[in-house]
């Protein structure tokens, strides 16, 4: 079966606009963050901390149970020690990557990030 010349054009229109929307779609999914505030809720006070990819730290986030231990380097923020019993905030994995949070219920912590409006 031999296709038109018509049928040959619409095949390859259709086929440019699923290229292009994966283009959109990965280049928006992907794009690098260059900044973001992240906000360090304990059960005692709150702090705000502006958060790039040459940014690297180690904070020692006080909760009822026992210290909070979280790291920051190149961007990315994870849990790496935590007195709870179940670790959940542990494997929550690290922000941006995760959606932009990190809790740690049982020690009253909660991590978020703040990305800038785009």
């Amino acid at each position: 079966m031999k296709l038109s010349w018509k049928n040959r054009f619409l095949v390859l229109l259709l086929l440019g606009i699923a290229l292009v929307g994966m283009i959109v779609f990965f280049h928006s999914r992907f794009k690098t963050i260059e900044s973001y505030q992240l906000v360090i809720k304990d059960f005692k006070n709150q702090q705000e901390i502006l958060v790039d990819n040459t940014t690297n730290s180690v904070l020692m986030i006080e909760g009822p149970l026992g210290n909070t231990e979280v790291h920051i380097h190149q961007g990315k923020v994870w849990v790496s020690s935590s007195p709870c019993l179940d670790k959940i905030c542990i494997h929550m994995g690290k922000i941006p990557d995760n959606g932009g949070f990190i809790a740690c219920l049982p020690n009253r912590v909660i991590i978020r990030a703040l990305f800038p409006d785009e």
